[in-house]
């Protein structure tokens, strides 16, 4: 009977633990969308860093996007993984690091998404906004919040850009931004895209009169950078934080 209650007491200590390591797991993970720096600041001439990636760096399942400092290249994230893009010499330089800072950047921990087929009659981008919000509120998303996606498939058309701001140009507006960047446009291409949507951070963490800020990666990762507007193609998937 005693040798019965002793493994009794040592199972209910190791599910203990158990569930203490769990909850020590969970406590990691902030879903919340936070952000550091803003476009308004930007397009107001305050391009210093604003946050240091590498505080960034120990957050599991982290998902990121922004502008490096001094609006020197575009910042990706895709759980954990760090994609720089800069602009050298009219070509795009790719490099998997922490160590820069951004001027702007929003950011969040997804540990597990869950999938949606886009519909085929899905193509322009003011269509995939309509329809994120509704698979959204699908499965239980406070819309009223802000909250990360991602998109994957072929895209048939993705228009882009890298910044690469003249640091003596004191002239900041979104056409200069273009302009001293590099722009390209991408067809029939493999992309992974993470994105934020918020209806009430226009200026902060997506441009005016927009809901959405996206950035992208090819599937071959010979290309990332921010997504200026995208045409769907056929077979894409929309992924939602699992609630």
């Amino acid at each position: 009977m005693n040798r019965i209650l002793t493994l009794a007491l040592i199972l209910c200590l190791l599910q203990s633990c158990d569930n203490k390591t769990a909850s020590q797991k969970d406590e990691s993970i902030d879903t919340s969308v936070q952000y550091s720096g803003a476009l308004q600041q930007v397009m107001h001439g305050r391009m210093e860093g604003t946050i240091a990636l590498k505080e960034l760096e120990n957050k599991p399942h982290l998902y990121a996007l922004g502008a490096v400092e001094n609006l020197q290249g575009e910042i990706q994230v895709f759980d954990g993984k760090p994609l720089l893009s800069k602009r050298t010499d009219e070509m795009v330089t790719l490099t998997e690091s922490f160590d820069t800072s951004a001027a702007l950047l929003v950011y969040t921990q997804v540990p597990e998404w869950q999938s949606v087929a886009v519909a085929s009659m899905i193509r322009s981008q003011g269509q995939f906004e309509m329809f994120l919000i509704q698979e959204a509120k699908k499965a239980g998303i406070d819309v009223s919040k802000p909250f990360p996606f991602l998109l994957t498939g072929t895209v048939a058309r993705l228009d882009w850009h890298i910044v690469n701001w003249d640091i003596n140009n004191t002239q900041h507006t979104e056409e200069n931004h273009l302009r001293y960047g590099l722009n390209g446009v991408l067809s029939n291409g493999d992309v992974e895209i993470i994105g934020f949507y918020s209806k009430d951070h226009q200026g902060v963490f997506t441009h005016m009169k927009e809901n959405t800020h996206m950035h992208f990666k090819t599937d071959n990762v010979s290309l990332a950078g921010h997504v200026d507007r995208i045409f769907l193609g056929n077979n894409m998937i929309l992924k939602l934080p699992k609630q």
